[in-house]
């Protein structure tokens, strides 16, 4: 318990913190922070690790088809949430999108090498990727959705540079390119300061995350964030030929908080960034309780 939080809680929490204090203290707008990370640095990020990975084929296929399978079971049970309690179009947005977003990043991959090593690590790193690049293109379509229909949402991913990140860092890893220094070393750079940057925005978020407006809401989506999630990833994982600390990992994994991207979607979208804000924060902290919790079953 104490060594997660210290070691992986608190940091990223001091970062977005530190963040929070610097935005109030100068007035620094949310929206050309955000901008920056969905424009530059993800890209960079989903890039450099597709481009580096070195996860065998097989079992990364099936670790893609866990990562997939999860983001459309979780949608499925976000929708149902939504028609059921009538939500508008932003909040079934936002609701969504807190659900089937978890942080595989910041928190998901520190997690999985303090509780598994460097065996968990290597399957955190590609299942971080999936996420990545689910959130940015099926994440887009459903926060497109908040101001228009489904036909205008199925483009808006082409029209962002993390789907060509992902399709030219596949192509470099597939064909064993070598970058020549000109283009790597700004691209792991910018891959570097991806993270911080998100924690950041985070921070930038967190004046309007201590509401109690829309309680239920928020709860569920918690609730189907760190519970249902995980409590569903385990026969996922099992029926498409996991086990061992691949399986464990990953149903870990599915357990983290609402990740900070999915405030950056929904930010460049106008899908409640307030509603997933509050669900990132909440659910940050109660994972403190929870992926210990997790751990201590799945080991």
């Amino acid at each position: 318990m104490l060594s997660v939080f210290f070691e992986v809680v608190l940091p990223v929490a001091l970062i977005a913190i530190v963040g929070a204090v610097v935005g109030r203290w100068q007035g620094v707008p949310v929206r050309p922070v955000s901008t920056l990370v969905f424009f530059l640095f993800s890209p960079a990020l989903v890039f450099h690790s597709l481009a580096t990975t070195e996860v065998p084929g097989d079992a990364a296929l099936r670790i893609v088809a866990v990562g997939v399978s999860m983001f459309l079971v979780m949608y499925a049970v976000a929708t149902a949430w939504s028609l059921a309690f009538r939500h508008d179009r932003g909040l079934r947005s936002a609701f969504a999108l807190s659900a089937v977003t978890p942080n595989t990043g910041n928190m998901g991959l520190p997690v999985a090498l303090l509780a598994f090593g460097q065996a968990g690590f290597d399957v955190a790193v590609v299942n971080f990727v999936v996420g990545a690049v689910l959130a940015y293109s099926a994440g887009i379509v459903i926060a497109s959705m908040a101001d228009g229909g489904a036909s205008k949402a199925l483009g808006a991913p082409f029209r962002y540079p993390v789907v060509y990140a992902a399709v030219a860092g596949v192509i470099v890893n597939v064909l064993n390119v070598d970058l020549p220094v000109t283009i790597e070393a700004p691209v792991e750079t910018l891959a570097g300061a991806a993270v911080p940057v998100m924690l950041v925005v985070l921070g930038l978020q967190l004046h309007g995350a201590a509401s109690l407006a829309e309680v239920r809401d928020t709860t569920a989506a918690n609730a189907a964030r760190l519970v249902l999630a995980p409590v569903l990833a385990w026969p996922v994982a099992t029926a498409l030929g996991l086990d061992g600390v691949t399986r464990d990992t990953l149903v870990v994994l599915a357990g983290m908080p609402t990740a900070v991207i999915a405030t950056v979607v929904a930010i460049e979208f106008n899908a409640r960034p307030d509603f997933v804000t509050r669900s990132v924060v909440l659910s940050t902290l109660l994972s403190m309780v929870t992926a210990t919790v997790l751990i201590t079953i799945v080991r």
